[in-house]
């Protein structure tokens, strides 16, 4: 009797499983945000007309990992997406011959990313040659690590990651219900609410898998030739009210301490680099106190913000978005910090 009671409990325990155990197979057999098997880079299937937004922090390292035996690279470009339009053609300009460009850009990247990266790199045996740090206002105050889906930093680059909790993340973001649809049977009116969500992109224009970068040429064509019609949609960013006024103190002690630990690393490495502070669109950026502060432990031959920079702040066809430049722009920066040019402010 107690055998047979046994039994029920047990099939009925199974029952009541069962959508968990067809969640899981799910996710290990659609992996829709890339971070269960390995990758060479690839975010996009080919034929996609929308982007099912990848952990690129999973896929930034399992790239770099793919591509280096062969690559060899020794020069790293890191910083959030806005880093995305500094691309390894311009940055290359000033770079030995032989330099191998890999980007770690990363969505909402941080200082703690920029610093375990880094710290990776080293870790394991790369030579470091160069780097191109792009840090904008926001990434001082951003939090040491965020905790949701597609933002977790990879298991094997921060030694505070589980594998247990990095999946467990990612797994429930799949179980958002139109996350899960759209990723069995993807309509427009699902696509549109991701869309409207930001749970899921629209594929960039080209991307070197190779690299781990990515190419925004049509968007910069729209934006120079035709940008009525691009910013026709974006009302707000068009008539945005200027903010004269540097933003609050945003360096604090944590972003200090992390900012010496990035000094530190590329200078116990002989590291060649140059950190950019980029502007934001009618936004004043770095205060003066936070620029002096980024000088200090960065190295004021090494920074250049031009976060403030009256021209660029107030252009908005340098802008996609009011945050992401166009590529032209990103280049001009690369060029004005090579030739040493005025940082765009006064102190």
């Amino acid at each position: 009797m107690r055998q047979k009671g046994m039994k029920k409990f047990v099939l009925r325990t199974l029952v009541a499983l069962l959508p968990v155990f067809a969640f899981v197979a799910l996710y290990l057999c659609l992996d829709p945000f890339r971070v269960v098997y390995r990758y060479d880079g690839v975010s996009v299937q080919p034929g996609d007309t929308l982007e099912r937004i990848p952990n690129k922090r999973f896929v930034a390292l399992e790239g770099f990992k793919h591509y280096n035996p062969t690559e060899h690279f020794d020069s790293f470009i890191f910083g959030s997406s806005l880093s995305s339009n500094y691309t390894a053609a311009a940055w290359k300009k000033y770079l030995p011959d032989s330099a191998s460009v890999y980007h770690f850009t990363v969505g909402a990247q941080t200082l703690t990313g920029i610093r375990d990266e880094l710290r990776y790199l080293v870790n394991h045996g790369v030579k470091v040659r160069h780097a191109l740090l792009v840090m904008e206002e926001e990434m001082y105050r951003r939090p040491k690590r965020y905790e949701e889906m597609p933002f977790l930093p990879h298991p094997e680059v921060s030694p505070e990651m589980s594998w247990l909790h990095f999946h467990r993340v990612h797994f429930n973001a799949l179980r958002d219900p139109d996350m899960l649809l759209y990723n069995l049977w993807p309509t427009e009116e699902v696509a549109n609410r991701l869309l409207a969500d930001a749970k899921i992109n629209k594929t960039p224009c080209a991307r070197n898998e190779v690299m781990n970068e990515d190419y925004s040429t049509a968007l910069d064509t729209m934006v120079i030739n035709h940008p009525d019609e691009f910013f026709a949609d974006v009302p707000w960013l068009v008539n945005m009210i200027p903010n004269p006024d540097p933003q609050p103190l945003s360096i604090g002690p944590e972003a200090e301490a992390l900012l010496r630990d990035i000094r530190r690393l590329l200078d116990e490495n002989h590291v060649d680099y140059i950190v950019i502070v980029p502007p934001r669109y009618r936004v004043m950026g770095l205060s003066g106190i936070d620029h002096v502060v980024l000088c200090e432990i960065m190295g004021k031959d090494h920074v250049f913000d031009y976060s403030c920079d009256n021209e660029l702040m107030n252009d908005l066809q340098s802008y996609y978005d009011g945050m992401h430049m166009l590529t032209h722009r990103c280049t001009e920066l690369i060029d004005r910090a090579y030739h040493n040019s005025p940082i765009g402010r006064t102190l």
